[in-house]
């Protein structure tokens, strides 16, 4: 697909599923909408330098683009099941087996499974959401069933295996809850595979189902370029909120050492597979939350930073260390812009200035803005 600024897409479940709001707008439109939702958010921080707010990094992808999505399976009286996304503000399921945003081969693994579990094959009452995901080979998937239940029920795994080519391992997680997390606490394989794996800056990143990865990977190499123009090269950088290293070891070879710290458990054991599977020798994985390793951290005399937290930002003491730390240059990478600015009044007060503050349309079709600031003192 192209991103033909003029192009509009449209989707079959639009109306009953609500998720990508954006549908029947130009891509042009939604670009620039995600730009001015970006300059709205900052401007209740004071006035911002609109020629700071660089134009909307657009998506190589509109359509196909998701490499991971989670569903919810819903079964009526009848014994038919929907597998699918929650109507919007209910919660009631809206059967997609057309949902275009996701990577095809993704697309095609749904309606192999919805068949089956619109066949014969019995599956427990309990099975109630699957996470779906691949890495750069889309025909390499996993597939995480999420029962409701503390035991692990009889499960057709087999029948699963055979009729989805493509799903090359399968794990089952347990949660009993009622919340909204889908997928919570460990994942016990069962089949095949544990991980999927991204091409990534001349490594194979290993990618767990516990561990998080952006769901776009078609604008990771532009967003490591910026970072490595801006970055430049020095003798330390810092990753915070690292994940599996995506962004570190992108930049390995310009600095003498890197330094990745990130507290998931399953992200940090990939993260040190890939460096030892790449015969990577100068990036450090510190295996442990960002406010347990302050001691550590501010005992680093790091040129440059990078951190890219989940929606919540980064914590207090974090951004205190940050504006103490001997760092020149940072970069911010942000899911979401309220937390992002409210973190960059800290950091500006703290003597960094923003240099530029770009969104990035990391989901197309949907309201979700990602953002890319970088800071400089």
């Amino acid at each position: 697909m192209t991103k033909s600024t003029d192009r509009i897409v449209d989707c079959p479940h639009r109306i009953e599923c609500g998720a990508c709001s954006l549908l029947l707008q130009p891509y042009g439109k939604q670009l620039e909408r995600k730009r001015r939702w970006l300059m709205d958010a900052i401007a209740n921080e004071g006035r911002p330098d609109k020629k700071k707010i660089l134009p909307t990094l657009a998506s190589p992808q509109i359509e196909g683009y998701r490499n991971r999505t989670k569903m919810t399976i819903s079964t009526d009286r009848e014994r038919r099941s929907a597998l699918g996304y929650f109507q919007r503000s209910t919660r009631e399921v809206v059967d997609a087996p057309q949902c275009g945003v996701l990577v095809p081969e993704l697309l095609e693994t749904t309606h192999s499974l919805r068949t089956l579990l619109n066949s014969s094959t019995k599956f427990p009452f309990v099975l109630r959401h699957i996470d779906l995901r691949c890495g750069s080979d889309p025909t390499q998937q996993h597939l995480t069933l999420v029962v409701k239940t503390e035991t692990v029920p009889k499960l057709p795994i087999d029948a699963i295996a055979d009729s989805c080519p493509h799903v090359a391992g399968i794990g089952v997680n347990l949660n009993p809850g009622r919340g909204p997390q889908v997928v919570k606490g460990p994942i016990d394989p069962v089949h095949g595979v544990r991980e999927v794996y991204v091409e990534s800056a001349g490594l194979s990143l290993r990618v767990s189902p516990g561990s998080f990865f952006q769901v776009n990977l078609g604008l990771l190499p532009e967003i490591h370029s910026r970072m490595v123009e801006f970055l430049d090269r020095g003798k330390l950088l810092v990753d915070l909120y690292a994940g599996v290293g995506t962004h570190g070891l992108a930049l390995r070879h310009r600095f003498r050492r890197v330094l990745c710290v990130e507290g998931v458990r399953s992200s940090v054991a990939d993260a040190k597979a890939s460096i030892k599977a790449g015969g990577v020798d100068n990036v450090e994985i510190l295996g442990s939350p960002i406010h347990r390793a302050q001691r550590r951290l501010r005992s680093e005399k790091p040129d440059a930073i990078i951190l890219n937290p989940a929606a919540a930002g980064a914590d207090p003491p974090t951004l205190e260390m940050i504006v103490s730390s001997t760092a020149r240059r940072a970069a911010y990478l942000s899911c979401d812009p309220t937390t992002l600015v409210r973190d960059l009044a800290v950091l500006i007060k703290g003597g960094f200035q923003l240099v530029t503050l770009q969104s990035i349309d990391m989901m197309p079709q949907t309201r979700q803005v990602e953002a890319l600031a970088f800071l400089r003192r």
